[in-house]
């Protein structure tokens, strides 16, 4: 007996029915459950006698039961269906948490490489993320340039000078930080370092530049560069 799915009109060859009137049926194709009745032969009513009535009642009987075991077979078939859309919201609220995660990280990732100095200045320790991709990020938005250094006596005394410049490179005022100064003899070690508070008085508008000098009297000897940058934390007072 050729059968064919509700949903989805796969066609299936049904063997010759035994017992049941009925049969559980799920298609291979799409999924679909049902139960697909057997035909049956109908003749003509007639009159019958009283032992024919009984035989009717006890074919009743098994009707009943055929209808109670397709009904049986009817909620199976429900159960599995609801069981198998359990599962499929299941597996694509997981898809859909995955791919919020995923663009939550690309938008994390791209706001690191687009914006770096306002990822490092909300959460300093970045800095040394950017530093172990070979990226210094100016947090400050500020460059020293034009530095010069100064021997001179005065008062018979040496004295060091150092004189520069602190440009403000963004579109905005930008405050300016303590400045240190470190001087390092030829091997890089540090020989004397000091802060200098007063480097601006006042934020430096954008595009500006404002001029810093410092001296040191009595500056150690052996000293073979000047490094200048801005202080951190531990460094101010």
């Amino acid at each position: 007996m050729i059968v064919s799915c509700p949903s989805c009109a796969t066609e299936y060859d049904l063997p010759k029915p035994v017992g049941s009137d009925a049969t559980i049926m799920r298609c291979g194709a799409c999924g679909h459950g049902w139960i697909e009745a057997h035909g049956t032969d109908v003749s003509d009513l007639v009159a019958v006698n009283a032992d024919e009535r009984v035989a009717a009642q006890g074919e009743d009987d098994s009707d009943a039961r055929v209808m109670a075991e397709a009904r049986k077979i009817a909620r199976a078939a429900r159960m599995a269906e609801q069981k198998a859309k359990a599962k499929r919201e299941r597996r694509m609220a997981q898809l859909r948490g995955w791919a919020g995660l995923a663009a939550g990280i690309c938008l994390v990732l791209g706001g690191m490489v687009t914006f770096p100095e306002r990822i490092v200045q909300a959460a300093p320790a970045t800095a040394k993320i950017y530093s172990l991709a070979g990226k210094n990020v100016n947090i400050y938005g500020l460059a020293i340039s034009g530095v010069e250094q100064q021997y001179m006596i005065v008062g018979g005394q040496p004295v060091l000078a150092l004189r520069g410049q602190i440009s403000n490179i963004t579109g905005e005022d930008q405050r300016v930080p303590p400045l240190r100064f470190i001087l390092m003899d030829a091997e890089g070690r540090e020989l004397h370092a000091w802060t200098l508070n007063s480097a601006g008085k006042g934020p430096i508008g954008a595009g500006v530049a404002s001029a810093f000098v410092t001296r040191l009297a009595a500056p150690p000897e052996g000293v073979d560069s000047v490094e200048i940058r801005f202080a951190k934390p531990g460094e101010l007072g």
